[in-house]
């Protein structure tokens, strides 16, 4: 039998319009309050009447990820602690893959706006593109970006620290005495753009000159850096290491080395990032760069929720908050240190 209002006031010693009040974030209720009601509530499984719910408060109780690819385990992990915090409270997650497609996600934003709350999004457009995003946010749309940013854009945003992402892989790799490097570079948005700079800072600092010919523009997904680095083996040349600019990249390339015979690490080493599931499970366990997904997700969460349930007569000159997350080396076989 389904958990009621009744059970969980009969549980927690409260009366039912307390819990209704906390369950749906009632600013008469205190922080403290709250927390126990929704911590009663998961340990009961309860699951509101969501219809109810919306007839109520004129809300869908959606909330959507637009995520660019779903192909590997990143974005799934951010989606299952997006749910975490989310399904507790009454929401439910509606998830679209954009395929790393501007032109596909804007479609899906302007019309998942219209049935969500709000929405979460990995965004694939390029920085000097997003005037769509800002009308929207102007005519009223909630929405959290999480994993990229766009600059002077009004709403939350959840990211690592990208610039000092494509550095740690950088100077890994010249600390195990390369000095060819060469960089998978993401397409133009601006965690790409971040980690390509990162990549530059880390040579500048080692005195290392920069060397146009050993970039090579990449996009997000397996194929493209399998693609990429399939020209690269044509043209010859090839540096002694590579940052890509991420994992799925990182692995296409790989892939691409092997089908060559071209031994990674040996020959050729590989950093990635974004520490996808089963990047520790390939011949060559790949060395990457990594933050945590959980965290990611559970604030990015967290933060649109406030953003939903936030007051009309909160201030609308409140600086939207940005919450960065430490990235770490993860070193394993594909650098030759694992």
């Amino acid at each position: 039998m389904a958990t009621t209002l009744a059970d969980l006031s009969k549980a927690l010693g409260v009366s039912t319009m307390t819990v209704s009040r906390a369950i749906n974030n009632h600013p008469a209720i205190k922080a403290e309050t709250r927390e126990r009601v929704l911590e009663v509530a998961r340990r009961m499984n309860y699951r509101p009447n969501q219809f109810a719910r919306a007839l109520i408060t004129n809300r869908s109780y959606l909330i959507g990820l637009v995520a660019p690819d779903l192909m590997h385990s990143y974005y799934a992990e951010i989606a299952i602690a997006i749910e975490a915090v989310a399904r507790p409270v009454g929401y439910e997650l509606l998830i679209c893959n954009t395929k790393e497609d501007a032109a596909t996600e804007l479609r899906e934003v302007a019309a998942l706006r219209h049935r969500t709350d709000g929405l979460i999004i990995a965004s694939a457009v390029s920085p000097d593109k997003m005037t769509a995003y800002r009308k929207m946010i102007r005519e009223g749309a909630k929405i959290a970006l999480i994993d990229r940013r766009f600059e002077n854009l009004r709403c939350p945003m959840v990211t690592t620290d990208n610039v000092r992402v494509g550095a740690l892989a950088t100077e890994h790799l010249i600390k195990l005495g390369h000095l060819r490097i060469g960089h998978l570079r993401g397409p133009d948005v601006m965690v790409a753009r971040d980690r390509f700079a990162g990549y530059q800072q880390a040579l500048a600092a080692r005195k290392i000159r920069y060397d146009e010919s050993l970039v090579r523009d990449c996009g997000f997904i397996e194929n493209n850096g399998y693609e990429t680095m399939r020209a690269w083996i044509r043209e010859g040349k090839l540096p002694s290491a590579i940052f890509a600019a991420n994992d799925p990249s990182a692995i296409g390339a790989m892939r691409a080395l092997e089908e060559e015979k071209i031994k990674v690490p040996k020959e050729v080493a590989i950093v990635g990032a974004g520490a996808i599931h089963y990047g520790d499970m390939l011949r060559a366990p790949l060395t990457t760069v990594s933050w945590s997904k959980t965290d990611m997700g559970q604030k990015a969460a967290q933060l649109l929720l406030k953003l939903i349930e936030r007051e009309k007569t909160a201030s609308s000159d409140r600086r939207p908050e940005h919450v960065v997350l430490e990235p770490e080396l993860i070193v394993r076989q594909s650098c030759g240190a694992g």
